[in-house]
C-alpha cells in the first residue's frame, strides 16, 4: 500500500498550520516541530519503501534520529552513489534542527526561544528537497494531488527567495491581495469580502485560487 499520499497529506496540514499564524508569529515552534516529525517520517518511508523488512528497532528500543540517517545514507551508497552528498548535506541541517526541536521539551531555558519564520521556511524547504531527493516524481506526483499543497510549496520558495530579494514578498501580497473572492458563490457577498485578518484571506486564496493562482505565484520564482 502506497502511505506517501497519507504522509504528504499530513505534510499540508503542517504548512497550513505556518501560514495560518504566519502574521502573529503564534504557530512558528508548532509548525517547526511539526516538519521535524515529518522529514523523520519521510525518512522511515523511505527506508521501508526501499526494503519492507527495514525496522527502527535496534537492541531493546528504537533507532535515533542519528541511526536512521545513517541507514539512508547506506541506501544512497549502495545504490546512488552520485547522491549521496547532497544527502549527507541535507541531513547535517536536519540533524542540527532536531537537537534544537529537542531542546524544546528538555531543557527549561528552551521554552522561551523564538522560531523565526525563516527557521520554519527553510526548515519546510529542505523538508520537501528530501523528499524529491528519496522519492523522485512519485513525490513530486503526490504533492501535485494532495489538496492545495503544490501552492504551499511555491508560496514557501517564495518566502525563502525574499530572504535573500526582499522585493519578491510584497509582489506575493499585491497578487493575494488583488485575488477575486471565491467565484463559485454568485452571491455579491462572500468569504473573500469579509473582513478576515491577513493569514486567513492568504489561506482563503490559496483554497480558491487553484492553478491559476499557483501559475501567477510561480512566475515570481523565474
Amino acid at each position: 500500500m502506497n502511505q506517501l499520499p497519507y504522509l504528504l497529506d499530513e505534510i499540508c496540514a503542517g504548512v497550513e498550520v505556518y501560514y495560518t499564524g504566519r502574521t502573529g508569529g503564534q504557530y512558528f515552534k508548532t509548525a517547526f516541530i511539526l516538519c521535524d516529525d515529518y522529514t523523520e517520517l519521510t525518512a522511515k518511508l523511505f527506508l521501508l519503501t526501499d526494503n519492507t523488512h527495514w525496522s527502527d528497532a535496534k537492541g531493546g528500543g528504537f533507532k535515533n534520529y542519528s541511526d536512521i540517517q545513517t541507514d539512508v545514507e547506506a541506501v544512497f551508497t549502495a545504490k546512488r552513489a552520485a547522491a549521496l552528498p547532497t544527502v549527507t548535506a541535507l541531513h547535517s541541517n536536519l540533524l542540527s534542527r532536531r537537537a534544537s526541536r529537542n531542546g524544546f521539551f528538555h531543557k527549561t531555558h528552551f521554552l522561551n526561544l523564538s522560531v523565526t519564520p525563516r527557521g520554519c521556511v527553510e526548515s519546510f524547504c529542505d523538508l520537501f528537497s528530501y523528499g524529491e531527493l528519496l522519492f523522485g516524481n512519485d513525490w513530486t506526483q503526490a504533492v501535485a494531488a494532495t489538496r492545495n499543497l503544490e501552492t504551499l510549496v511555491i508560496l514557501l520558495k517564495l518566502e525563502k527567495k525574499s530572504f535573500s530579494e526582499p522585493l519578491v514578498w510584497p509582489k506575493v501580497e499585491e497578487i493575494i491581495k488583488t485575488w477575486p473572492r471565491n467565484k463559485k458563490n454568485s452571491a455579491q457577498t462572500g468569504v473573500h469580502l469579509t473582513m478576515h485578518p491577513e493569514d486567513m484571506h492568504l489561506r482563503l486564496t490559496v483554497t480558491y485560487g487553484h492553478k491559476a493562482l499557483r501559475d501567477k505565484l510561480a512566475a515570481l520564482l523565474l
